[in-house]
């Protein structure tokens, strides 16, 4: 107890003289002679929410393909024939060509629409293009 008495009432800190002051004009020169760099966001941060999104498309991407395999069922496709290159080219150049040009012929004007010819007319023009008789009276 007789160290108690030897503690006074009065504080043993004491502030520096005309601190309050200093401290204002101390701490506007330091704030005015170092102004905050701010370092640029790096790629990985700014490109995170992208790559959030992306990664979500191609998760759902990869779970719609998935229950589409799994739930839907598989069609057989019929075999098809083996063709040889020259049938294919022949197939290609022959009958489609000849489609593609029997779409494009306008119908030829028929005999019938032409008021000043008769039959026998048509018959002598044949005969002299020495076209077949039998063929003219089959097409008759």
């Amino acid at each position: 107890m007789k160290d108690l008495e030897k503690i006074t009432n009065k504080s043993p800190f004491k502030v520096p003289d005309n601190y309050f002051e200093e401290v204002s004009n101390r701490i506007i020169s330091t704030a005015a002679g170092s102004e905050m760099q701010k370092k640029p966001a790096r790629f990985h941060f700014r490109m995170r929410p992208f790559m959030a999104i992306a990664a979500s498309f191609l998760i759902l991407a990869l779970l719609s393909y998935t229950a589409l395999r799994i739930f839907l069922p598989t069609e057989k496709t019929p075999a098809m024939p083996v063709l040889s290159l020259q049938e294919f080219s022949e197939t290609i150049l022959y009958d489609i060509d000849i489609y593609t040009l029997e779409e494009g012929i306008e119908p030829l004007a028929s005999y019938e629409r032409i008021p000043d010819v008769s039959d026998s007319d048509i018959i002598d023009y044949l005969i002299l293009e020495n076209i077949d008789l039998n063929d003219i009276y089959e097409n008759l």
